[in-house]
């Protein structure tokens, strides 16, 4: 492996930061992805991979969302299918929340996350300010080997929500 490589990656947590929120998910899951049109119809299902590790000394976790699995990717996927990354690190003086930067071809999306009632709710930050969209990715219904994610937003506050996104993960390692 190479230098950058093994300098990013680490085995554990830093002692000196609480990664516990995301400390979770550190390992290779599998997930089951249903895409929404606006009306809320199925738009497409796909298999894909989510690696989770921690980077930057311990400080940190990071994760490669990889969207139809490596090994399955088509001519079309090449053009349509995600290969992204997140970093996820604490806020140093508000450690109850996170900073999050996902880079994938498609965007660079920053969100601020935080744990609600069991969930992680991560709200996103609009590039422009005159865009009042609301918009999440959340990790819900949590287990050990298991957890859902959703992307979705909203046009009326919070009111109403919709889907865009929907991830059924399962545990591999």
């Amino acid at each position: 492996m190479n230098k950058f490589l093994n300098a990013l990656g680490t085995e554990k947590a830093n002692e000196n930061t609480d990664l516990s929120l995301y400390a979770r998910f550190v390992g290779d899951w599998e997930f089951a992805m249903t895409t929404y049109d606006e009306n809320g119809q199925v738009e497409d299902t796909k298999e894909g991979e989510w690696l989770f590790s921690y980077v930057m000394d311990g400080y940190g976790i990071q994760d490669m969302f990889i969207c139809p699995k490596r090994g399955l990717w088509t001519k079309d996927d090449t053009l349509y299918g995600d290969y992204g990354t997140t970093i996820r690190v604490p806020i140093m003086d508000n450690p109850k929340k996170w900073n999050i930067v996902y880079v994938s071809k498609w965007s660079v999306d920053r969100l601020i996350a935080e744990e609600v009632d069991g969930d992680i709710i991560q709200n996103g930050i609009n590039k422009d300010i005159k865009d009042a969209t609301l918009w999440q990715w959340n990790f819900r219904n949590i287990t050990e080997n298991t957890f859902s994610w959703e992307s979705v937003y909203s046009k009326d506050n919070g009111i109403t929500w919709k889907h865009v996104t929907r991830v059924e993960a399962r545990r591999v390692r």
